[in-house]
């Protein structure tokens, strides 16, 4: 007898437990092992109608792929190793039309499988080997249970612990935990995903290996269709881009500043009135009725659409940042061009504020890229930008309040003690032996807070320049806070802490910005800090395709060319292995060129990997391709910068760098 569960598409209906006794099996299926539900289903929905079992066909839709047993290996917990798959009417066989089934697609985007949409009944079962068996034994059906799946099918495919706990709040009931290996599928799917591309295009490479052998004609046939499958699994991934802020190539005459309908696209300005998070066209348009998978996901973006008040909280700074978090920045670019042309004045009213504009001048500050965009280096600005060309803090920041820009220069021991001892002063401590900044055991300070690293670097709260700094910051952040283990072992080894950066883009134009990364950390603490790039990346008047620069006395940058774990063996090729690999506004979930990345880091858990997204949503898809525990590590990044970024046809908060999150966390032992 084993259980299975039925989803029922009327969301009045509770999920049910079915027992599938012995009896209901079919002759055939009771003598050998296998998938029995299938034939369970047929013959169950043969008696409820008068129609032949041969024309009702069962779909089987995987959620979760078995492992399978080499080696005499057993399983020791049955349900971690075993498949999740979901069984539905097929839609040719349908008795009669059926609505959307809600709780069963969440599910499936709970396990990772954000395309998959379900209508009609739908019952989940699970596959695999009884406890304790070895290689051999027969495949099975296992029991399963309602509570297994509830929180994933009835409440949020978000199965963060976090997530869990408010959404119990919200529900004022009870909600049932997670179980870890339901909050592992999305890694394992992705994983799996990843194996079976890979052998598609080796299938296909051989295919055109052989066809070369017998017909040159049929080479360019075979090559056809290799890179068909390329570009399908491309197509892929941009369905399910998430950021709506674009890494790859774009024409500016794409981009758009009109809030976009989230089913079709469409210009659109009614949000959705239950979460706020999404953008619909009105009546009689029926996108908000087509584009029913958005009432999966829309008590969850209620709650990240609650978090922009926090989000948007930078109570240390002046109030010069008000602007930049206003409704307008929601989608459009215009306030912040305003801001950094008119209001700080880093850009003069000459220069043209859309990145067509003709005649645009070279590269003069750092915040070039910052108003005219990146747009994956296609925009006329990235093509200014030349990573060999240096400049000071004052050249860079080009502000003009001389006060508003750090001193090239360490921070001491002495600065440490004096903003202390100024705090205290200030009545910030009534305990004199109370300290805003401490240091942990290798020194550096930690920072947990913009208003620490202004007070240790001597800025006032009227300085702009966290706008900027936000990317060595979180550099420093990503080191102080999850880089212990790796500066340990790396210090043990006699050698600088190896971290290897991975998606820069607009970094390159302020590379000497990346100075305030070694003067945060003691000078007795070294790191090699290696940049890859895209191969265009570089200038094209350099034939060289590797840049070294002693950023300071402990902080050598290095940019590489080419693809991580692809043309560049992260082994190899850089100096060694990593110690940390670090990414920002990374977008794991949405670019093909990741895939390396999240698979390198997968077979070496030694290495510990730092990532920031733009928004929760991103950043909860992508932190679960590490696993549970990653996807629990999710937090908003203190140091995120301080301006609310356009996202068109969502209404989520969006901040560069504004959620962190690691795979492969290290804790020393006690």
């Amino acid at each position: 007898m084993v259980r299975i569960v039925m989803i029922p598409c009327d969301e009045s209906l509770p999920l049910s437990e079915e027992e599938m006794k012995p009896g209901d099996k079919s002759e055939a299926m009771s003598n050998r092992g296998g998938d029995a539900i299938p034939s369970y289903l047929r013959a169950v929905r043969v008696k409820e109608s008068a129609i032949e079992g041969n024309d009702i066909l069962i779909d089987t839709t995987p959620l979760i792929r078995m492992a399978y047993p080499t080696g005499g290996q057993k399983y020791a917990n049955t349900q971690s190793m075993a498949g999740l798959y979901a069984y539905s009417v097929s839609s040719t066989s349908q008795l009669e039309s059926s609505c959307p089934n809600i709780r069963a697609t969440r599910l499936a985007m709970a396990c990772g499988c954000h395309s998959h949409r379900f209508e009609g009944d739908v019952w989940v079962g699970s596959l695999g080997y009884p406890t304790g068996q070895k290689d051999g034994c027969a495949l099975t059906n296992l029991d399963l249970s309602a509570s297994d799946i509830e929180f994933g099918s009835q409440y949020s495919p978000d199965l963060r612990r976090n997530i869990v706990d408010e959404m119990q709040q919200n529900k004022n009931k009870e909600v049932v935990s997670v179980s870890e290996w339901l909050g592992n599928a999305s890694q394992k799917n992705y994983h799996d995903g990843a194996s079976l591309a890979a052998l598609a295009v080796a299938m296909t490479r051989a295919d055109v290996m052989d066809s070369e052998e017998e017909d040159t004609d049929q080479d360019s046939s075979s090559s056809d269709s290799c890179s068909s499958t390329a570009s399908s699994m491309n197509e892929k991934d941009e369905a399910i881009d998430y950021n709506q802020t674009s890494k790859v190539k774009t024409s500016p005459s794409a981009l758009t500043e009109t809030k976009l309908c989230l089913h079709c696209r469409g210009p659109a300005s009614s949000l959705c009135e239950d979460c706020g998070g999404a953008y619909f066209c009105e009546e009689p348009r029926k996108c908000k009725s087509n584009g029913w998978s958005h009432q999966c996901v829309c008590s969850t973006w209620k709650i990240y659409v609650q978090r922009r008040s926090q989000l948007s909280s930078f109570p240390y700074f002046s109030g010069w940042q008000m602007p930049l978090l206003q409704e307008d920045c929601f989608s459009s670019e215009t306030t912040y061009q305003d801001f950094l042309t008119n209001v700080i004045g880093v850009m003069t009213p000459a220069q043209p504020a859309s990145p067509n504009g003709a005649n645009l001048p070279s590269q003069q500050n750092w915040w070039t890229t910052e108003l005219h965009g990146w747009s994956g280096g296609g925009s006329l600005s990235s093509k200014d930008v030349n990573p060999f060309h240096r400049v000071s803090y004052h050249d860079g920041f080009a502000l003009k309040n001389k006060a508003w820009i750090p001193e090239e220069r360490h921070v001491t021991k002495d600065d440490i003690d004096h903003v202390n001892a100024k705090y205290t002063e200030d009545g910030g401590a009534s305990n004199k032996n109370v300290k805003l900044i401490q240091t942990d055991e290798h020194g550096l300070p930690i920072l947990t807070s913009w208003e620490h690293y202004y007070r240790i670097r001597s800025l006032p709260p009227s300085s702009p320049v966290g706008l900027l700094a936000t990317f060595p910051l979180t550099i420093y952040h990503a080191i102080q806070h999850h880089g212990t283990v790796p500066l340990t072992v790396a210090q043990m080894l006699e050698r600088p802490l190896r971290i290897h950066v991975v998606g820069i883009e607009k970094e390159l134009n302020f590379v000497d910005l990346f100075k305030e990364l070694g003067f945060l950390v003691p000078e007795n603490v070294s790191i090699d800090m290696t940049w890859i790039i895209r191969d265009d990346m570089f200038p094209e008047n350099r034939d060289k395709r590797h840049l070294s620069l002693q950023l300071t006395t402990n902080l050598k940058l290095s940019v590489i060319a080419g693809t991580y774990g692809d043309s560049l063996n992260p082994d190899f090729d850089m100096g060694g292995p990593p110690d940390m690999i670090i990414g920002m506004n990374a977008g794991l979930f949405a670019y093909e060129s990741w895939r390396h990345v999240v698979s390198y880091l997968h077979h070496n858990k030694n290495i510990v990997g730092v990532f920031t997204d733009y928004n929760e949503h991103s950043g909860m898809n992508c932190a679960s391709l590490g696993g549970w525990k990653s996807a629990n590590s999710l937090e908003i990044n203190p140091f995120r910068q301080m301006r609310a970024m356009p996202v068109y046809c969502m209404n989520l908060p969006q901040f560069s760098n504004g959620f962190v999150y690691v795979f492969n966390e290290q804790v020393m032992d006690e």
